[in-house]
Parts: C-alpha cells; structure tokens; sequence
C-alpha cells in the first residue's frame, strides 16, 4: 500500500539543468507543458477509484540518482527519457520491446493487432504489469477488467508519415480582460490522426481577430526557442501556444502551419464574462 511520498518535482521547470545545452529540470510527473509523462499515469493507478489503464514502452532501465542529490554531479543527475508513450520506435526491423502497464484493475490482458499476448493480474506491490511483445507495426492495445468486466481499455498505434497539423484547445472561450489565456496543442499526425512522435516540425502560428500569441513551447528541454515568439519546433510530435484577447469581444482564428503538412485553424471566443458552455 502507497501512504504517501515525496516527488522532486510535480512538474519540469527552467533552471537547475546541471548540464548544458539542456535548460530546465526534467524530473517532473509532468513536463513544463502541464503534458503527463507516463510516470504520472503509474500514480494515477495506485490513487485513482475509476478504473484505467495505459500503456508504455521502456528502453532502459530508469537511472537513479546519487543518495544526496546535492553532491552528485552533473553527469549523476541527468535523467534521461527512457519511457515512450507510443507504438513507434526507432528500430522498425524485428525486435522485442519492453512494454509496461499501468492499471488499477484485476485483470490487463495485451493485444498486438487483435492477438492475446496474455494476461495479468494486478500485482499486490502495484509494481507495473510488463511484457515482451516482439515488435510488429499496427495496434497494441491493453484492456483492463474487473470480475470479468471491461473497466478501462488504452491502445498505442505505429505512426506513419507526418501528414498535417491538428489543433486542440482547453477551452474555447476567454475572457478580453485580465490574465484569461486559451491553452492550444498543435499535434503533427499522419494521414489516420496517429501523433508522429518523431516529428520536429518548425510549426508557425498566426492570428486573425481580436488575440494575440502571448508564448509558445514545446516541453523541449534542450530548446534554446523563445518563448515570446509566432513559432516553435515541435518536440515528440507537439508543440503549444497561449492565445490571449485584446480589448475587444470576437472570434479569434488561429492558424498553425509548417512546410509540407497540411494546415489547421481554430476558432476562440473573446468574452466579456465566460459562457456556460466554456
């Protein structure tokens, strides 16, 4: 059972990168984005009541740091990534990859394109449930039951090539007075809407309508990027930007781009006070 514990830290922030040209401190549940990395997922299994599952593929062992942070070194500090939240490796040749579960139901039983790779029960350590799955494109896909019934089902899909941009929003509405900021997520997907996670694409953000960019990012730790800027590099397939109002109500149009993919729009409402329906 899981009483408590202490994280260094909940989430990415700049400075204390021990290491140059890296910028930020990478040992969050969460990157500087407010993105979950996988880590985040295994607490929300040992905590959370309503029934999930996800998915993840390690390729090393997690590195540990010294006994007293404070007298390693910079090599001895670094943390680098280790678990991939997708279905597409570098490596596409024959392989095994090490798959890692994370559930908080009885049962996960792992699929590879429709084919059982087995099931397991739910560890009383609530360690993850892992597999060897010798890698082939298409569906992995873990289903989680309890007494014999579907509680959570997750599925990572091999991304093809990049194709175009999506763009999804927090909210739709801001406000045109005070701090109020629409959060946007520009994704580069492949023709089927899989999140490419090797695209780096030199995304370009544009504004019509009573807005303004006020930063963009890409939780690239070693992006040396303005923050203040219309564009930003997408990092693991995404990257963001923060859209205010101006002084005036309307529809803002933001439209991200890059050379090669197809384009995307969105539409945000400036308010005078927020609709029920934000």
């Amino acid at each position: 059972m899981i009483s408590g514990q202490f994280l260094w830290t909940g989430i990415d922030y700049l400075g204390e990168s021990r290491q140059w040209p890296t910028i930020a401190n990478s040992s969050g549940l969460l990157d500087r984005t407010g993105t979950p990395r996988p880590l985040a997922f295994q607490r929300q299994s040992w905590w959370s009541d309503k029934p999930m599952v996800y998915l993840a593929r390690r390729v090393a062992p997690t590195a540990l740091l010294p006994t007293d942070p404070g007298y390693g070194t910079a090599a001895q500090e670094r943390r680098p990534q280790v678990l991939f939240s997708d279905w597409t490796p570098k490596n596409t040749a024959a392989h095994e990859e090490s798959v890692e579960v994370y559930s908080n139901c009885a049962q996960v039983e792992l699929f590879l394109n429709g084919k059982s790779l087995g099931s397991q029960s739910r560890p009383r350590d609530d360690s993850p449930r892992t597999w060897k799955v010798p890698f082939e494109p298409g569906t992995l896909k873990a289903v989680g039951t309890n007494n014999g019934r579907v509680g959570a089902t997750y599925e990572l899909k091999t991304a093809g090539k990049p194709t175009r941009i999506t763009l999804t929003v927090d909210h739709a509405s801001i406000r045109r007075l005070g701090d109020d900021v629409a959060y946007v997520t520009a994704t580069v997907v492949d023709r089927d809407g899989v999140l490419v996670p090797t695209a780096n694409d030199a995304v370009a953000f544009k504004v019509a309508g009573p807005g303004i960019i006020a930063a963009v990012d890409s939780a690239d730790n070693n992006s040396h990027e303005p923050f203040q800027a219309s564009e930003r590099r997408a990092y693991q397939g995404r990257c963001f930007a923060m859209i205010k109002a101006s002084n005036l109500p309307g529809r803002i149009t933001l439209t991200a781009s890059a050379p090669g993919l197809a384009s995307a729009s969105i539409i945000i409402n400036a308010v005078t006070q927020f609709q029920k329906n934000r």
